[in-house]
């Protein structure tokens, strides 16, 4: 009798730990926080140019073949283009340029460096459009020197990631239209530029 009194009560204590058991409520674990990577907004591109250039010239100047240059010297170039920038916001941004043609019409070599402000209008998360607005050197092989001016375009970029608190992130494809130097004035140099390629954004 003894013996089964015992058995009673301890299977009593069991059950009562086990319903105790049930009625604990854990304590709220607090979640480990992730680090949200943002873009710092820095972003350097390059790729193709196709460039139509008009070049009226000083008949004193001699082209590299000698001859005087006619009075007005258009020709077609083709070439690279290399670009470096940040962007403050999604809205506004800078961006210097260098522009080499080396290939296509002979004595019509094309350099240009430019420093432009970057006004942008974001379409999508992946899509912007863009205007460049800015100040350049322009170097024409036919007048055997450089002028300085006034350049500015239009273009559009791509992303293939969309943008994470409103920058952009990894890699993107670009395509532009530049007139880095146009006649006025004492400017006897007209160019009409084609830019096309990839960008990376950090």
């Amino acid at each position: 009798m003894k013996k089964l009194t015992m058995t009673i009560a301890s299977l009593a204590i069991m059950a009562i730990s086990a319903q105790a058991g049930k009625n604990v409520i854990p304590a709220p674990v607090e979640p480990i926080p992730v680090p949200v990577y943002a873009p710092l907004g820095l972003y350097l591109g390059g790729g193709l140019t196709y460039s139509s250039s008009e070049c009226q010239c000083d008949p004193s100047v001699k082209c590299s073949n000698g001859k005087s240059c006619a009075k007005v010297h258009g020709g077609t170039t083709y070439g690279v283009n290399l670009k470096a920038g940040y962007m403050y916001n999604p809205y506004i941004g800078i961006e210097g340029k260098y522009i080499y043609t080396p290939w296509g019409d002979k004595n019509k070599t094309l350099k240009h460096y430019g420093l432009y402000l970057k006004p942008t209008y974001p379409i999508t998360e992946n899509l912007d459009i863009y205007a460049l607005l800015g100040y350049g050197k322009t170097e024409c092989e036919t007048l055997k020197g450089s002028q300085k001016g006034f350049a500015w375009g239009a273009g559009a970029e791509y992303t293939l990631k969309k943008k994470i608190s409103g920058k952009k992130d990894g890699f993107g494809v670009y395509i532009e239209y530049l007139r880095p130097l146009k006649k006025t004035g004492n400017k006897n140099i007209t160019v009409d530029m084609v830019n096309t390629g990839i960008t990376y954004n950090f």
